[in-house]
């Protein structure tokens, strides 16, 4: 019993010992302030400069306006050249287009024309005179005296007998024409005014571009300006 009692008080006695040795250790927990927090990266900012105010330099002082180099572009201009500045700055005015050049008329088949004299055609629209020559009228005679013969009408004969009652091209401007007109026709490829002119079944203008055949055909002695063909 006696064994048991001092094992009894020495259990008491480490256990007293270990909650004294508890209660002081609060009491100096209590009593000291706790650090501050500090994680890895607030302490590696704190250790390392800011971006900024690394790559930013200290500002100088500028240097007085006296001793600044003198630019010759910022230099003031005088009036005059100011004014030629501005008008060779200026845009240039665009070309003005040239008025398109009228077309060329286009030519008006005329179907079937008939004689109304050697240089003169007739259809249900109106006449045709064509261009550059003088028509002969029907009435119209040559030579002389006895050997006096028709060749107004002779004349409008033989054109009727080139033609052989054939279409012919005319260059009139207007599609709808009516009435009496001028105009240069073809049969084909062929200029009618100037067969005639040249056969001496009609007589060139002065300055008309069948001028030299009329001359032409004055000494040959065709057409009208020969003997009446009827009698060779």
């Amino acid at each position: 019993m006696r064994f048991l009692f001092l094992a009894l008080l020495m259990i008491a006695g480490i256990i007293g010992a270990v909650i004294l040795m508890q209660k002081g250790q609060a009491r100096i927990a209590a009593q000291t302030p706790p650090p501050a927090a500090t994680t890895p990266d607030a302490t590696r900012a704190q250790a390392m400069p800011t971006p900024q105010a690394a790559a930013l330099p200290t500002p100088a002082t500028p240097p007085p306006m006296e001793n600044l180099p003198k630019d010759p572009a910022l230099a003031p201009l005088p009036a005059g050249a100011v004014a030629d500045k501005t008008a060779k700055a200026a845009p240039a005015e665009p070309s003005r287009q040239k008025p398109a050049e009228p077309a060329a008329p286009a030519f008006q088949i005329v179907a079937k024309p008939a004689i109304a004299a050697a240089g003169i055609l007739e259809t249900t629209r109106g006449r045709v005179t064509l261009t550059a020559i003088d028509p002969l009228d029907p009435s119209e005679t040559c030579g002389t005296g006895s050997s006096t013969w028709p060749c107004g009408q002779l004349a409008a004969t033989q054109f009727g007998r080139f033609l052989r009652g054939r279409s012919v091209n005319c260059d009139i401007p207007d599609p709808a024409w009516q009435g009496e007109v001028t105009a240069r026709c073809t049969l084909g490829k062929e200029d009618i005014a100037a067969w005639l002119v040249e056969n001496g079944w009609a007589r060139a203008r002065p300055g008309s571009p069948y001028e030299e055949a009329g001359r032409a055909a004055q000494t040959g002695r065709r057409g009208i300006f020969g003997p009446d063909p009827r009698h060779p």
